[in-house]
């Protein structure tokens, strides 16, 4: 099975910790997605699969993909709770304590108010797992950062602590190939964005 990950477009929040929250494409995250548009348009997809969080359904409005398109709960960012929309720099000099906590605790860290990280990384890889148990030969997921991070390093058994390695960047899209349930990561960042 061919996956290919679509981090939607640039958003009018672009640089805030934006999980749960909506916001829309900025104009140059409308282009963005506008410049990887033929591409994804060339590949015969059996279906996409996207966020429903509003960045991810313009971003799949300006893609015009001919798939079916299912939307799903588990493929939302990360809930930040009370981080959201803020900064790094907002966030260190209003919470250093939590993110200290953030630091040190890891995967057992909840953001205050908001979702913890175990459990959102429970949630993707049980989504990944039951994708694989179709037929597909190609599909498309349209989704966030913190997704996508959780989605590869499930896909070629790299363990979770390690989900900073990779850094998908909005309005660029990866793929990894899975035979026989072993991932391989084929394309990262393509795009022009």
């Amino acid at each position: 099975m061919q996956i290919y990950l679509l981090r939607h477009g640039r958003t009018t929040q672009a640089g805030t910790y934006t999980g749960s929250s909506e916001v829309e494409l900025s104009s140059e995250g409308r282009e963005q997605v506008k410049k990887l548009s033929s591409f994804l348009r060339s590949i015969d997809f059996d279906h996409c699969f996207s966020s429903p969080l509003v960045r991810c359904r313009q971003t799949l409005s300006i893609l015009a993909i001919g798939a079916e398109i299912s939307y799903q709960e588990s493929l939302r960012e990360i809930d930040f709770g009370n981080w959201e929309g803020l900064t790094f720099e907002q966030i260190l000099n209003s919470f250093p304590d939590q993110m200290e906590e953030w630091f040190s605790k890891g995967e057992a860290f909840r953001f205050p108010e908001g979702e913890m990280i175990s459990n959102f990384n429970s949630r993707v890889i049980n989504w990944f797992n039951n994708l694989l148990k179709n037929n597909f030969n190609r599909v498309l997921i349209v989704s966030h950062g913190g997704v996508i991070r959780a989605g590869i390093c499930h896909l070629l058994g790299i363990d979770m602590t390690r989900v900073f390695s990779f850094n998908p960047k909005e309005g660029r899209v990866s793929m990894v190939q899975v035979e026989d349930g072993a991932g391989r990561l084929d394309l990262f960042n393509f795009g022009n964005g």
